[in-house]
């Protein structure tokens, strides 16, 4: 007689076929809406994710599953010589978890010079803050040549925490699994320094406590 853990591998393997022949087309997750920018002595990043979430996705965050969204963040120097030359490389990573307890939802964003964390009971405002990349330090203006064209590029990738028998084995085929995009990249952009140098270039947010100059505020790309 077959074991009872055997024979429930294989009816969920068998399920996780019928879901995957029956379930909905489901859009590819990109990076869309990369915006560059100075902010005093630092390039700064912004960028959404799109198509992210499903309702599979978020049922699974309303059961407490912890998901977790992991960006991939460059900046590259145009050359024509030996390809283009990475200036810098960051690692963003923003989490959800649903306390059901407190019936509240637990983001927190972490990476190089960024460390936030918020709780909410909107639905709509984790999913906002999930899927957003707002002013993320991406490196000093003073790496940068001036006049030399540069651009951004972003990806992201999707992994679940706190998964166990059958649902690991379901979520390969419904349209949860963990997904990885492609490369998304911002237009050329070229830094121009200010002809005032060490003058006040833009306004100093708080949180970056860093003394403003040499940068006018003009430097901003848009991904085609």
């Amino acid at each position: 007689m077959m074991p009872f853990s055997k024979t429930l591998r294989r009816l969920t393997f068998l399920f996780g076929i019928w879901c995957f022949l029956w379930a909905p087309a489901w859009a590819a997750p990109t990076i869309s809406k990369i915006s560059v920018h100075t902010e005093h002595e630092l390039i700064t990043l912004d960028a959404e994710l799109i198509d992210a979430f499903t309702e599979k996705i978020l049922e699974a965050i309303e059961s407490g599953v912890t998901i977790t969204f992991t960006y991939q963040i460059e900046l590259l120097k145009k050359t024509s010589v030996f390809g283009d030359e990475v200036v810098s490389q960051i690692q963003v990573t923003q989490t959800v978890h649903f306390n059901t307890l407190k019936k509240v939802y637990e983001f927190t964003s972490q990476g190089k010079n960024i460390n936030r964390k918020v709780s909410t009971k909107s639905g709509e405002r984790y999913q906002q803050l999930m899927l957003t990349l707002k002013d993320v330090p991406i490196a000093h203006v003073f790496k940068l040549d001036p006049e030399e064209k540069y651009y951004a590029r972003v990806k992201a990738e999707m992994e679940a925490d706190g998964l166990w028998f059958p649902f690991n084995y379901l979520l390969f085929f419904v349209p949860f699994s963990e997904f990885e995009t492609s490369w998304t990249q911002s237009t050329p952009v070229i830094l121009h320094m200010d002809a005032a140098f060490g003058g006040e270039a833009t306004q100093k947010k708080s949180e970056l406590a860093i003394p403003a100059k040499g940068v006018t505020n003009g430097i901003r790309s848009f991904n085609q």
